[in-house]
């Protein structure tokens, strides 16, 4: 089914804005887990508690978010960077979750820094860039 010239700009705003929405709150989600486990490391141990289960909000938000830009992909036929981005953002979630329920902590913080820069800037880039604006043709 072919989608007419009137309902693609609808189509692409409609996925954009999940995307947008998803990843700027888990941006602010990975933001909490920075200052979750500031309080943790600072002695506050009731905090790991919530540092773990913020870990899995940050990444149920980002399953949503791979959703959106998956549909933002194939089903509003728009750029692949979106997708890509957050895939990579899901991987290093993943690998900096498991290095901390393995307490490696030597890898689990630079893992939690890059990844909150990683979410941040898909973030930043869901809302200002230029690119990801326009609708494909």
């Amino acid at each position: 089914m072919e989608s007419s010239p009137s309902t693609r700009p609808r189509r692409y705003s409609t996925w954009l804005w999940a995307l947008r929405v998803a990843v700027t709150v888990a941006a602010v989600a990975y933001l909490f887990q920075a200052v979750s486990a500031g309080q943790f490391l600072a002695g506050d141990y009731a905090f790991l508690r919530l540092h773990q289960l913020g870990t899995t909000t940050a990444d149920l938000l980002m399953v949503l978010a791979l959703v959106s830009a998956a549909g933002l992909k194939w089903i509003a036929r728009g750029p692949r960077a979106p997708f890509l981005i957050t895939l990579a953002a899901m991987l290093v979630s993943q690998a900096q979750a498991a290095t901390g329920a393995g307490r490696i902590l030597w890898l689990h913080v630079p893992l939690g820094v890059a990844l909150i820069g990683l979410v941040w800037a898909l973030a930043w880039g869901t809302w200002t860039s230029a690119a990801w604006r326009e609708v494909p043709r």
